[in-house]
């Protein structure tokens, strides 16, 4: 039973991708830990290349978007409208203001966007990915078909459920990566700042994402009680 994807696999999903989009996707996804919903909100002129880092926008929780086409309510996430069908990625409710953080990338990634950003002839205003979340859902899920993951199970920590890759997976592999390589303080609340939680509980979730860390440290305890493992 897996539980989040090895930087080998998401290597693997990166170069199987068939276009250079679909690559800066996939790439930005893993590299970020990203939300589907920010990743369809940001903004050419939201990215600092030079530095690797990009603005996220956010939006209080508790609120509802209000088509401006049909009047229809929506969640503050959607990005278009269920009954008429138009764009609510710029909609924003009244009275609640925008709030954002700052998050950073790697190089690799900054040179595909920008390779793709040059090759698209996106403008500043533009959206770096302009497809809708289902699209982008059946994109991953055939890369994980042409790289041999189809119906690899992996285990959520947080439900105990089984699930398959989607693009949630890469978040999961950001975060187990980052607090094995850096799960100190000041790692934990790095973390907590690049995936925008609010609490550190939710992030400290993550540790249960770990096994082969538990058993390092229960080989640890079982030899100095028992003198062996």
């Amino acid at each position: 039973m897996k539980t989040y994807l090895t930087s080998d696999e998401i290597t693997k999903m990166v170069e199987a991708a068939p276009c250079l989009r679909d690559q800066v996707m996939v790439s930005f996804l893993a590299d970020s830990g990203c939300r589907i919903s920010e990743l369809l909100g940001i903004k050419v002129e939201n990215i600092d290349l030079k530095v690797g880092m990009v603005l996220i926008p956010h939006l209080k929780r508790g609120i509802k978007k209000q088509c401006p086409g049909c009047g229809r309510s929506a969640g503050r996430r959607s990005q278009f409208c269920v009954r008429c069908g138009t764009d609510l990625r710029e909609v924003i409710a009244e009275g609640i203001l925008q709030r954002s953080r700052l998050i950073n990338i790697g190089q690799p990634t900054a040179r595909l966007i920008q390779e793709y950003i040059t090759r698209a002839k996106l403008k500043p205003g533009d959206y770096l990915i302009k497809l809708s979340r289902q699209w982008i859902y059946s994109i991953i899920r055939e890369l994980a078909t042409n790289t041999g993951l189809e119906g690899k199970a992996m285990l959520n920590p947080e439900s105990g459920k089984k699930h398959y890759v989607h693009c949630h997976s890469f978040r999961d592999a950001l975060a187990v990566d980052w607090l094995l390589q850096r799960g100190d303080t000041e790692g934990r609340k790095a973390l907590q700042e690049q995936l925008g939680h609010q609490s550190f509980d939710t992030t400290a979730r993550y540790f249960k994402l770990t096994p082969s860390s538990i058993k390092k440290i229960g080989d640890e305890v079982r030899k100095a009680r028992f003198g062996g493992k």
